[in-house]
């Protein structure tokens, strides 16, 4: 009885012990930098192995409950993870390391990370908070300004529209955009067509397809790297011909779920337009719209040790400042990462999907657009809002009818009839699947396989009616339907090896395979100018009529590339390392005789911290080649079948008979050297690329080819530049802390050769057309010894006093030193670029702001032209005036600014007289947040406002439009504005939740 007495009083004592271990209690502090004190906020207080957390307020401080013996880890980008022992203490106050800046990591080519001592090339991080503070539809027009070498040009086709960017200048006549690529796999970014004349299509006007960057949520990355040259993207073979933008998007942390909830509001409202006359001015802000655009996103992420979840859904609702203009968008993103097998086998999978809907996308251009009848109107009896009342009944028809002040034309028509009876829709869908499985074998040799599923979806109908201007539409009307689905499938498998070799050499290796299928169908109907529709105004295939003028097309394109490829950074005393890397493409699109290419890369880069005693500094030298292959269907084109019968006459072009088309390469070089101390730092480099074997279309003799025209291998296109970017804290301490970085970079582009001349049969020409002139006068070519972007136009002549010469009541074309019968006028490119982003924080209270600048370049305003000739609207034609001009003899006489400004513009235009400089600087971005206090008890974990501006003002712009804006995201159309839309000045609030 005695010994079971004692017994239960040991038991008593043991379970009261355990109980007393796991009570909960309390425990507060405040996490601070150890490098300078201060308060570290958003730091992951996490109890290891479950998913309890918390974050540290704006003032750093936390409070968790915990019981002795937990572990506390405590996180926070940038610096080491930290875990303490919950023992008896009730206060635990941590300083946490900044991460060593030598031993930082940087997510390369094919997802491989790197230590940035060991980079041999350029690459710039932008922070993701950079891209998502001052939102846009578009999230990589939020990157203009903040990466060094890295142009961006906005579309003129509102919301949802593409992008152009361009790292280190135009080097090639087919793509020029830079490789997308999403947690290391290649996203397929297909285009469904660019406007390419400034005319305007008389098939549905100038109209921009979009891309696949506007379907992503910008609150779904993580960080951006933008990686530049050769020897960066060689890895990626001939989809990073261009330079590489890396992006990884987020991904579910261990510890207690967490919901992030943002919402975006901004209004919007047309600015930067030409300067017209009070009454034309009256009309213009009468039919323009203030538009909004509406952005929301929600997010959970969270999980155990082995496994963790994100999720996040996102909608953006968008009215433009063209009225009837409107976005829809939808997009969700599921992601799910696990350890499995003792934490062998890394699984990371995720899908992403969105749909997206666009009313009436404004075109540029002539044919279709409503500007034309905006920016035209004058009546000195009505106004322009009497005219959206846009159509009467016909009762000779029994049909409502167009009505307008005067006769209609193949250009100009009531702009309310064409947004309401010429619209168009746009639906867009994309999904794009990812499986990612890394095994571990031992310490220093791992296997990886990767697959992608990636679908995008291009929908495009335009109802256009009866009575619409006859030059676009018969008398029934007009259905145009166009459908196109881009997928590609991609897979590899990696071995990485990471290992010492001896205590003072370090290998970084990977060997590897990949394989890409690309398919494109496409199926485009159009009952056609001629052909017509049955029953007027009836929108269906079935209401064409049956002749040869309607349109049905259907193709099916597919591209096959197969891939070996190696990659092996020696490391010697962790002070000098050698990048190698190798790469061989075999691709569908070239004979089988030059369908495998391959090219290398090599680059050396030395620290020599300890030779200068600074932080880190390092210097970097690399050369690398990459390749690029054909279109799917540029080898070997078929002729197109036409309606009814028969085959369509106009041959495709072909290669030229006896050659054997080659891969367009690229060459290039590179030095460097990047320097980091406590608050400053800066990263300098110079490159020099070649590109060669471009495939030119060239004239031959009607004797070798009956068109005339072939295929051929030939030019090179130079580019070189100077690249900096510099960061520095001048403030840094408990209350007050101001970080600024300056962007700075410089491209020279040469034309250095077009063609050869040892080809039997080939005629000798000046040029190859970018942008055809046709019937508007402005063209873009290439030609030896000048640059890309060359812009041409038709000049004036003038005489020794710089006078124009008028002769005969009309202005005298000067007719020396032409290319297709224009001058040269100027260049579309900037010599150079800055960008200055500057981030203040007071206590709570933060402010934003870049400045965007572009210096150099030159600019055409066609709309100037083309409205100065349709109408008396211009400021300075009803400004009362006179411009001097002297005749062939040389007396001098004056004309009105209408009278000349009349016979300079028009359709077919002197568009010499409407060359602006291109240079601007503008406050691009302004936010100013405020974090607010929470008590411990909230339901909120961070709660933070901000008003936010976009494309707030210029500090100096002499165009009379906004030269950032592009009428094109291809080749064509760069350094015009013909009827774009102007760009948008944005204000609104962004609101921040976390939970």
């Amino acid at each position: 009885m005695k010994n079971s007495k004692i017994l239960l009083l040991l038991c008593f004592s043991f379970l009261l012990s355990q109980l007393m271990v796991a009570q909960e209690k309390t425990i507060s502090g405040v996490v601070t930098s150890k490098n300078d004190g201060a308060p570290l906020p958003g730091v992951g207080v996490i109890i290891k192995g479950t998913l309890k957390g918390v974050e540290t307020d704006f003032d750093g401080k936390y409070q968790i409950k915990a019981s002795v013996g937990d572990v506390l880890l405590f996180t926070y980008v940038g610096m080491k993870t930290q875990s303490i022992i919950v023992s008896t203490q009730e206060t635990l106050n941590v300083a946490l390391e900044d991460s060593n800046v030598l031993n930082e990591v940087v997510v390369t080519a094919l997802g491989i990370k790197k230590t940035r001592k060991s980079l041999t090339y350029a690459a710039q991080d932008v922070n993701a908070q950079e891209l998502s503070r001052v939102k846009q539809t578009n999230p990589v027009n939020s990157l203009s300004g903040k990466v060094a070498g890295l142009n961006i040009t906005r579309s003129s086709s509102g919301a949802g529209g593409s992008v152009k960017v361009v790292l280190r200048g135009n080097s090639s006549i087919g793509n020029n955009q830079p490789l997308y690529v999403i947690d290391g796999i290649p996203l397929n970014n297909p285009s469904s067509g660019q406007p390419t004349t400034t005319f305007g299509d008389i098939n549905g006007g100038n109209r921009d397809g979009g891309d696949a960057l506007s379907l992503i949520n910008p609150d779904d990355i993580e960080s951006l790297t933008v990686l530049k040259g050769a020897s960066a993207s060689a890895l990626y073979g001939s989809a990073g011909l261009n330079g590489v933008i890396v992006i990884n998007t987020k991904k579910g942390k261990t510890g207690s779920f967490k919901v992030d909830v943002s919402s975006n509001l901004v209004v919007e409202s047309a600015a930067y337009m030409m300067d017209f006359n009070d009454d034309a001015q009256k009309s213009i802000d009468a039919f323009y719209s203030s538009g909004t655009t509406n952005i929301n996103s929600f997010s959970i992420s969270g999980g155990v040790e082995k496994a963790q979840t994100y999720f996040s859904y996102s909608n953006t609702f968008a009215d433009g400042i063209l009225p009837t203009n409107s976005m829809k968008q939808h997009t969700f993103n599921v992601r799910e990462t696990a350890k499995l097998f003792d934490d062998k086998l890394t699984v990371n999978a995720s899908v992403m999907g969105t749909t997206q809907s666009i009313g009436n996308r404004p075109v540029s251009g002539l044919y279709f657009n409503p500007l034309v009848g905006v920016y035209g109107f004058e009546s000195q009896t009505e106004s322009l809002s009497d005219y959206e009342n846009f159509e009467q009944y016909d009762p000779a028809r029994n049909i409502m009818a167009q009505r307008w002040f005067r006769g209609t034309s193949d250009i100009e028509q009531n702009p309310y009839w064409i947004l309401n009876r010429n619209a168009g829709e746009d639906r867009n869908s994309k999904l794009v699947a990812s499986l990612n499985l890394n095994f571990k074998i031992n310490d220093w040799l791992s296997l990886q396989a990767r697959g992608t599923y990636d679908q995008s979806i291009v929908d495009f109908e335009k109802k256009i009616y009866a009575t619409t201007e006859a030059t676009l539409a018969p008398a029934n009307g007009r259905y145009i339907v166009r459908e196109d689905e881009f997928t590609q499938m991609y897979g590899d498998l990696l071995a990485n090896v990471n290992t010492k070799i001896t205590d003072e050499i370090s290998l970084s290796a990977i060997v590897g395979v990949s394989t890409t299928r690309n398919t494109t169908e496409r199926f485009a109907a159009d009952s056609g100018t001629n052909g017509g529709l049955q029953f007027a105004n009836v929108f269906a295939l079935q209401n064409f009529n049956a002749n040869a003028s309607v349109s049905f097309t259907e193709n099916s394109l597919e591209t096959r590339t197969q891939s070996i490829f190696s990659s092996a950074t020696i490391g010697f005393n962790e002070k000098i390392f050698v990048d190698l890397t190798a790469r061989n493409d075999w691709t569908s699109t070239l004979p089988e005789s030059s369908n495998s290419f391959f090219y290398p890369s090599i680059g050396v880069t030395g620290i020599i911290s300890d030779l200068v005693n600074v932080p880190f500094a390092k210097v970097r030298a690399s050369y690398g080649e990459v390749g690029s292959g054909f279109l799917p269907d540029q080898i070997s084109p078929n002729n197109s079948i036409l309606f009814g019968g028969g085959v369509n006459p106009i041959d495709p072009i072909r290669p030229y008979p006896g050659t054997i088309p080659k891969p367009q390469r690229q060459r290039s070089f590179e030095i460097g050297t990047e320097w980091k101390f406590d608050k400053f730092g800066f990263d300098v480099g110079y490159y020099y690329t070649s590109t060669v074997n471009q495939y030119f279309a060239v004239p031959v003799s009607t004797t070798i080819v009956a068109s005339g025209v072939a295929g051929l291998n030939a030019g090179d296109i130079v580019n070189k530049g100077v690249e900096a970017s510099f960061y520095v804290t001048p403030v840094d301490n408990d209350n007050f802390k101001w970080t600024s970085t300056l962007n700075f970079a410089t491209n020279q582009n040469e034309i250095v050769s077009i063609t050869g001349d040892d080809v039997d049969g080939l005629i000798p020409t000046d040029f190859f057309t970018i942008s055809p002139k046709g019937v508007n006068t402005f063209g873009s070519y290439l030609v030896e010894g000048g640059s890309f972007g060359d812009i041409y136009a038709q000049v004036i002549k003038r005489n020794a006093d710089g006078l124009p010469i008028y002769d005969n009541g009309a202005l005298v074309m000067e007719d020396s030193n032409l290319i297709d019968g224009l001058s040269k006028v100027g260049n579309a490119n900037p010599d150079f670029t800055l960008g200055l982003n500057n981030s203040f924080q007071y206590k709570n209270l933060t402010l934003d702001f870049l400045i965007d600048g572009k210096f150099g370049g030159e600019t055409v305003s066609m709309t100037e032209s083309i409205i100065e000739g349709l109408s008396n609207n211009s400021a300075r034609e009803t400004a009362n005036g006179n411009v001097t001009v002297a005749d062939l003899s040389g007396q001098t006489s004056t004309l009105t600014a209408q009278e000349y400004y009349g016979l300079a513009g028009g359709r077919n235009s002197f568009t010499g007289e409407y060359v602006y400089s291109a240079t601007n600087v503008r406050l691009a971005e302004l936010a100013v947040g405020y974090n607010f206090n929470l008590p411990e008890n909230s339901f909120f974990r961070r709660v933070k406002a901000s008003l936010v501006g976009n494309n707030l003002f210029f500090f100096y712009k002499e165009a009379p439009h906004d030269p950032n804006i592009a009428l094109s995201t291809g080749n064509a159309l760069q350094g015009v504005d013909v009827l774009g839309l102007p760009s948008t000045r944005s204000v609104g609030l962004n609101v921040n939740l976390s939970f």
